[in-house]
């Protein structure tokens, strides 16, 4: 299968900010966690292409463009989550409203994530009128990993074995 993996936010879109107990930018989760799960799919056969494999800004409809240009199959959108306060936690994945499709997917990899991850807040596959989900082609899905605004959270995403775990988890879930 023919998979484009987009890491979220890049070069000037810093995307979210965990600052405690210490600093993570979303973009670099994103790119890390991105190529993470590009190994995994490749491994497991499947051509992939991503929309970025550096900190670069990367328009939102440049991101869909690409993936339909190449013919992709699967469109996964990369990112960790962020809220006001610092007691949400949880994993979610999105995909476009009326895609049967697209939900599908989403729910495959969430069942995946929570499957990996059981002790981990199930936050459910939900619709999102996203431009990288809108304007793909193909089945799109946009995961969010956890919460970098968590304190507990943002350990967990930073943690090597963590994001080699939820790469696998994607990879297995496709």
């Amino acid at each position: 299968m023919k998979i484009c993996i987009d890491a979220g936010h890049g070069g000037r879109d810093s995307g979210a900010v965990g600052n405690d107990p210490f600093q993570l930018m979303e973009k670099e989760f994103n790119l890390e966690q991105a190529i993470l799960v590009e190994a995994e799919l490749e491994n497991l056969g499947h051509w992939v292409v991503m929309t970025r494999r550096t900190d670069r800004t990367a328009g939102l409809a440049s991101r869909s463009n690409f993936a339909n240009r190449l013919g992709a199959e699967l469109f996964i959108s990369i990112h960790a989550n962020a809220a006001g306060t610092s007691r949400v936690k949880g994993i979610e994945v999105f995909h476009h409203p009326g895609s049967a499709q697209g939900a599908k997917w989403a729910a495959r990899v969430q069942a995946g994530l929570i499957d990996a991850f059981p002790n981990h807040r199930d936050r459910g596959v939900k619709e999102a009128n996203f431009q990288v989900l809108r304007e793909t082609a193909m089945p799109a899905v946009l995961v969010e990993c956890e919460f970098l605004t968590n304190p507990t959270q943002l350990k967990f995403l930073a943690n090597d074995k963590t994001r080699r775990k939820i790469a696998k988890a994607i990879a297995g879930a496709i």
